[in-house]
Parts: C-alpha cells; structure tokens; sequence
C-alpha cells in the first residue's frame, strides 16, 4: 500500500471511530477515548524507548525536555481553549431554541384574537411542530432537511397565516404580528437544520498529532512505573477533554445532544392560551 494511501486508510479510520462516537453511551464514549490513547501513548513511549537506546545523550535529554513541556503545555492550551469556544456556542443554540419556544407561545396568544377556522389551523400545526420537535425530529432534519415533517409544519402555518382574513385594524396588526413571528420561527429552526450533521474538528486530528509528538520527546526521561503513570494520567485528561470537545462540536446529535427542555415545558403546561 503507497504511504498517501496509507494515510488516507488512517485518516478514515479515525473519522468513524468518531463518528461512532456519537451511537454510544456517554461513559462508555469516554472509556474508549481514554482507553485508545493511554494505551497507545504507552506503547508509542515504550517502542520508541526501545529504538533510541544508547543513542540519546545529555544535551538530546536538555532539548527533548523542554519540548515535551512545551508540546504538553501547547496541547492543554489549545484543547482548553476549544472547549471553552464549544460550550459557548452550544450555549447559543439553547438560546435560539428558548427564543423559538418563546416565539410559539407569544404566537398562539396573538391567534386568540382572530377567530376563524384557519388560526385554529395554525395553532393545531403549532403543537405539531412542538410535538415532533420534542419527539427528536432533529435526526429526521439530518436525512432530509427541507422536506421533513417539522419543516413542512411550520411552512403551512405561515401560509395559512398569510391567508387570516382581517375585518379591523386589531385584527389586521394581530395578523402581521403572527406572520412575523412565525418567520422568525422559521429562520430560528435553521439552527437545526444545520446543526445535526457530524463534525470531526479540525483540532482534534491536531491534538492526535501533537500527543504523538509528545510521546516521544518523553523518552528522553527513564521510563519507570511512576513516570509512565504520570503521563497515562496526563493522557486520561487529555481523552476526556477530547471527547468533550467532539460531543460537544454536535450538539444536535449524540449522548451530550441538546434535548428540546423549553418545548417539552410548553407542552406539559398546555398551548390553549385562551384569553379570559
């Protein structure tokens, strides 16, 4: 097999570890992560330990020293700060959908104020719409995004809502406040459309890289039961930085996925807003 082939083959074979990832349990992600680099850290240490016996000197020692701390302190930087990013933009899609359900309720109170048959419609396709997003119609969103049934939901409601006849000028401000929100509803639902797809960072190929390097700028220490537990330790910490950065890189999919708690407090209260 050609070397481009071969890591090409690598390359795959990590992405759908990843992606299988996001099928499993969140302790059980978690051990495997950890798992998979502790014991390859070790056996990179160990191997490459063996192939430089007798050729490290003092001054190899001083250089692969300062290396490893700046390899290791490198590492910890960038996986902190790409945490950090990741728990901020989750934070803003929770955001998007408490505005979304904030966005349904204000609708169905503005449907009081018409009475036809067609804001009836509109607020049956409401609960629809809350019901299948409580439903985790997210993942049917991934295999077809513009025509799943979420979507083609809120579609006919703004339909039927550009058709409410108007017979006052309440009526006809009540009717251009739904139609608004019901758009801003829509244009909050592309933040599912968008999100459900899987996602390997970028930096987590970076990190792998970057850990390989470390590995072996640590043979320049003897290589005991105590150091080698001391960056097995390390390498835990790293694993689980990891997989909490991919986890949370698809916050629509997966055992960290974002679970609709906004929507399932409107149903559970009721969407009859009917004015007393």
């Amino acid at each position: 097999m050609k070397r481009p082939f071969i890591f090409l083959y690598l390359w795959n074979k990590i992405t759908n570890m990843l992606d299988f990832l996001l099928e499993i349990p969140l302790f059980l992600g978690i051990l495997i992560v950890v798992s998979f680099l502790t014991i390859f850290g070790l056996i990179v240490t160990t191997q490459t330990k063996k192939l430089l016996r007798g050729k490290i000197t003092k001054q190899h020692e001083k250089v692969g020293r300062i290396l490893f701390r700046v390899t290791a302190g490198l590492i910890a930087l960038l996986i902190s700060l790409s945490y950090a990013n990741e728990r901020v933009n989750q934070s803003k899609i929770i955001d998007s959908i408490e505005e979304e359900t904030s966005l349904i309720a204000a609708v169905l109170i503005s449907l009081n104020y018409i009475d036809n048959p067609k804001t009836k419609a509109i607020e049956t396709l409401l609960d629809q719409y809350v019901t299948k997003t409580i439903d985790d119609d997210w993942k049917q969103l991934a295999e077809n995004p513009y025509f799943s049934e979420a979507n083609m939901t809120l579609i006919e409601a703004y339909r039927l809502a550009l058709e409410i006849p108007a017979s006052s000028p309440q009526e006809e401000l009540q009717k251009s406040i739904i139609i608004k929100d019901i758009h801003e509803i829509n244009k909050l639902m592309q933040t599912k459309i968008y999100s459900p797809f899987s996602q390997v960072p970028y930096l987590i190929y970076i990190l792998l890289i970057g850990l390989f390097f470390m590995w072996i700028f640590f043979t320049v220490y003897e290589l005991n039961f105590v150091s080698l537990l001391f960056l097995s330790l390390y390498n835990i910490l790293i694993g689980v930085l990891i997989y909490f950065v991919f986890m949370l890189n698809n916050p629509m999919i997966g055992p960290m996925k974002i679970e609709p708690h906004s929507f399932s407090i409107l149903k559970s209260k009721g969407l009859d807003f009917k004015l007393k």
